[in-house]
């Protein structure tokens, strides 16, 4: 990425369904570029370089996005960082550890197991000691006794520690986020509800239950896994954005779309009302879902096949999944499908930044019953406006794309003392 002249064209662009805080944190970067001192802890090991796809790559990513992408805002100290980076690598530490416990478990036991997320004590044995053993037992500990990690913290708040902590939230490894501390800036896919103070000194937002209610009790529950500062960003996916293709798509003759599998009440509640069918071939068996124009199936499709039908739909339904967040918003919008996020509890990627309301709509799960008549009401108008904005979202929620990367850049930067 060429930092300086993919801010450049941002600063550039028309005020679409960008916030005004992008724009200021634009400007701060064209005024002072961000300076990032990487603290090598001597943690990053051989298993910290192992792939186990482009979905759970974020902390590699960012490493090497930092060490070779963006070199221009490599800190020669951290006297004269805004960030003081720490690699690590929870997320290849979790995944390397339970499949190992798979292993040893034998593939009869395992198979009975749901897979992480909602119900997964497996997952949560795991995290626990994830949190225990290498987060707070081996991180921490290298971290303090880091010359550039205590140098930064001498000058907080002019220096912030800076992590990459994938798709556990601060709730999921507590001991680990204590001993961060609420300063701390982790960049992260875990997008649920804040604690503290949002940055700025905005209070952070009400949980999103009540009246509308939630699918299950866990739901109704406060999912707190963001500090006051973190950074949410997307889910990498397979997919690249639809940039110079607005034509994609085609005439879209399908309401709304949801193909995917059974791992959360929310959509369990889903396709209890609305699913079609079990069937390979996505039948109708519900003649309600039929008549509202709904495709609904807890059945997976091959990639190639889910990709013509969202191509066919006018939106796309993105429910919690695993986590609350799920790798499905970047992908419908790549296709050009506007997405409804059906959640009470997640934050969507670089929500101070984006306006998400010109390109998506948000339900809640008690909404769920009542999905046609809400999406019926969307007018021709309102529905060409935010497919408008979708190209210019998919950039920004793709990892391969410049405009992602001046997001990410000027989420740090609105984060920073001036």
């Amino acid at each position: 990425m060429a930092g300086g002249a993919a801010v450049g064209r941002a600063a550039a662009e028309p005020q679409t369904a960008w916030k005004p805080a992008l724009w200021a944190a634009v400007a701060s970067l064209q005024r002072r570029p961000l300076r990032v001192h990487v603290a090598d802890l001597g943690l990053w090991g051989p298993v910290c370089d192992e792939d186990w796809g482009y979905a759970y790559h974020l902390e590699r990513w960012f490493r090497a996005f930092l060490l070779r992408c963006v070199p221009s805002t490599a800190a020669a100290g951290p006297e004269e960082a805004d960030y003081v980076y720490v690699p690590h690598c929870a997320m290849n530490v979790y995944l390397a550890r339970k499949q190992r416990r798979y292993q040893i478990m034998g593939a009869a036991s395992a198979s009975a197991l749901p897979a992480h997320g909602e119900g997964d004590r497996l997952h949560e044995q795991v995290v626990r000691e994830l949190d225990s053993d290498y987060l707070a037992g081996e991180v921490l500990p290298a971290m303090r006794r880091h010359a550039g990690v205590s140098a930064c913290l001498a000058r907080a708040p002019r220096c912030r520690l800076l992590l990459v902590n994938m798709a556990f939230g601060r709730d999921e490894v507590p001991l680990f986020s204590n001993g961060l501390g609420p300063e701390a800036v982790v960049i992260t896919t875990a997008g649920a509800e804040r604690w503290g103070r949002w940055f700025g000194g905005r209070s952070a937002p009400p949980a999103r239950r009540g009246r509308a209610g939630c699918s299950c009790r866990a739901h109704c529950e406060p999912r707190l896994s963001l500090g006051p500062l973190d950074v949410v960003v997307p889910f990498a996916t397979a997919h690249n954005s639809t940039s110079r293709r607005p034509g994609r798509g085609g005439r879209r003759d399908i309401l709304a779309l949801f193909v995917g599998s059974n791992t959360s009440c929310s959509r369990r509640e889903l396709f209890d009302m609305w699913a079609m069918s079990n069937r390979a071939d996505l039948r109708w068996d519900n003649d309600d879902a039929r008549l509202q124009g709904l495709v609904v199936s807890p059945r997976p499709l091959p990639e190639a096949a889910f990709d013509r039908l969202a191509r066919r739909a006018v939106f796309c339904l993105v429910p919690d999944g695993h986590w609350p967040a799920t790798m499905r918003l970047p992908a419908v919008i790549a296709k050009g499908c506007i997405p409804v996020v059906i959640s009470n509890r997640v934050e969507v990627p670089f929500d101070d930044l984006v306006d998400w309301r010109e390109g998506s709509l948000r339900v809640l799960e008690g909404q769920i019953r009542e999905l046609p008549e809400l999406l019926s009401r969307i007018g021709e108008t309102q529905v060409r406006s935010m497919q408008r904005h979708l190209p210019l979202l998919a950039e920004a929620l793709d990892y391969h794309h410049s405009r992602f990367h001046v997001m990410l850049l000027a989420s740090l930067a609105a984060r920073r003392e001036p």
